[in-house]
């Protein structure tokens, strides 16, 4: 039973098995008493079941990205410790949780399936909307690994049990993005005109952990993602033309997380249950994930950055604001951490914060998106207007996480002035970059720090592929396998020994070099 962990069953009974009523949103009467599911019940168990991918939490945190991205994009500052580019352990920890979540989505769909023709009409949101969560995180597994399994994977149950049956090939992750890309743009035309039961609007409502029922939410969300997706694809040559008009579609159409109010995300409701950020002290605090980079806190030295105080606190025995530079030896840096002369990550906002929510999509990431379509097609105007707006739009993000946090003692007390903001936006003078490549380069940077320690998947997508901004690594001399950060994460072991027919049609593509399709520069 150890065998093709993404395909079993077994996480799916343990997890119906161990669940709360609160866990669901009033979901079950008493869970640890279900055999029989439904479509919002599996619905609901779908969408709870990854969700320490998305709530900052310590499993991810610690076990995953303080090792890969966080590092590769110097999100925070590490000591060059050896074999500090070695995804390790990490990839085993992500590839299992994505396809337990894949197995909870093929239930769903089995689910679905067993309904009459009528009954799937009525309860199709369920479908539109799993189906738009499940490439989220699908374009983030093949950004990290490139090909995966995907149209035959999760099907244990429904080949009786038999593993044989239901090992699954390897997806061309080209043929992925372009197949989530297609149905996408056809679920956001759907959402213009689904009309839902009365029975199904309640439902759906008690048993969306994401956007409470709310359809529009959906559509923005969904306009949202494919947004990223192309913008991701736009250097690509076979999808290039389909990226451009795509964006301007979506655009003129204006359907997406364009406000802060609008943003899409996990929320935290209550301390009651799991769903909460209760261990992220321990993942950002712990083994000093939390100090901060020298790129960043120098760009915000440097500009007066408004966000600075709210993102950071100075070292206990500093006067100013200090990240930790990474080309000095380990040694070095450790000692200066232990001298309290290098920034971290704010405590009360941040690190101690139990209310963070788990961002899908946010409005100053779109709008830098939309500020990278316009530079990139010589409309420099356009891309102001939205590179500034984004500015605007993630100073209020970081100072609003601040509202409910648990613990006052580092969080700021005041908050930026509108002529702060408009300072900053002057200092950057993005009306001075007149290329194209000028302009990205600000906008680049400005996702950087946006996205930070809370959005690493995106960073190190976006620094890969637009190989910006220009980040300075120490070699890692020691190791005989990689001395700088990687292009890709390679597959677990258990897929050559579990899935091995199947691995080997990838398994030339299975090392730290090999590019994913969009990474073109």
């Amino acid at each position: 039973m150890k065998k093709l962990l993404y395909i079993s069953l077994l996480a799916v009974a343990a997890f119906f098995g161990s669940c709360t009523q609160d866990d669901f949103e009033d979901a079950y009467r008493d869970p640890s008493k279900v055999t029989t599911t439904n479509v919002p019940k599996q619905f609901a168990g779908f969408m709870k079941i990854n969700f320490e991918d998305v709530i900052p939490s310590y499993w991810n945190y610690y076990t995953v990205i303080r090792s890969t991205s966080l590092t590769y994009t110097q999100a925070h500052g590490f000591s060059n410790t050896t074999g500090r580019y070695i995804p390790g352990p990490a990839v085993n920890d992500r590839w299992g949780r994505y396809y337990k979540f894949i197995t909870q989505y093929r239930e769903l769909e089995k689910v679905m399936a067993s309904l009459s023709p009528a009954e799937q009409t009525e309860n199709r949101i369920y479908t539109i909307t799993s189906t738009i969560y499940l490439y989220d995180h699908t374009s983030k597994m093949i950004d990290n690994f490139g090909d995966i399994p995907f149209s035959e994977a999760g099907k244990i149950g429904s080949t009786g049990g038999n593993y044989a049956s239901a090992s699954p090939k390897y997806d061309n992750q080209i043929e992925l993005y372009t197949l989530m890309l297609d149905q996408l743009k056809t679920f956001s035309a759907e959402l213009n005109t689904i009309a839902l039961s009365p029975k199904v609007d309640l439902e759906f409502k008690n048993q969306d952990l994401i956007n409470k029922g709310n359809l529009e939410s959906w559509k923005n969300y969904c306009n949202s993602l494919r947004l990223k997706l192309l913008n991701r694809v736009s250097g690509f040559p076979a999808l290039a033309a389909r990226a451009n008009t795509e964006i301007a579609q979506i655009i003129t159409e204006a359907k997406l997380v364009d406000e802060n109010s609008e943003n899409i995300a996990f929320r935290v409701y209550n301390q009651d249950t799991d769903l909460d950020t209760a261990g992220f002290i321990d993942a950002m605090e712990g083994a000093n994930n939390n100090v901060a980079p020298k790129p960043m806190i120098d760009y915000m030295n440097a500009n007066n950055d408004p966000r600075q105080p709210w993102l950071f606190e100075k070292g206990e025995k500093a006067t100013v604001f200090t990240g930790l530079d990474p080309t000095l030896t380990s040694g070095v840096q450790e000692q200066l951490i232990v001298d309290g002369k290098i920034a971290v990550y704010n405590r009360s906002v941040i690190s101690r914060n139990k209310w963070l929510p788990g961002t899908l999509i946010n409005a100053a990431e779109v709008n830098l998106l939309i500020a990278e379509y316009y530079a990139r097609n010589n409309n420099g105007a356009a891309a102001k207007t939205y590179f500034e707006k984004a500015i605007r739009q993630s100073v209020e993000y970081y100072v609003r996480l601040g509202d409910k946090a648990d613990v006052l003692t580092w969080k700021p007390v005041t908050e930026p002035t509108s002529a702060e903001i408009e300072a900053y936006i002057t200092k950057i003078n993005f009306a001075g970059a007149v290329t194209a490549a000028d302009q990205l380069a600000l906008i680049a940077f400005q996702k950087y720090i946006h996205y930070n320690v809370m959005q690493a998947d995106e960073a190190w997508a976006e620094q890969r592929r637009l190989k910006l901004p220009v980040l300075i690594f120490q070699e890692d001399e020691t190791s005989t396998i990689r001395k700088t950060p990687p292009t890709r994460w390679t597959y677990p072991n258990s897929e050559s020994v579990y899935n091995t027919d199947n691995y080997n049609t990838v398994k030339d593509k299975d090392n730290l070099s090999t590019k994913i399709f969009w990474d073109v520069k």
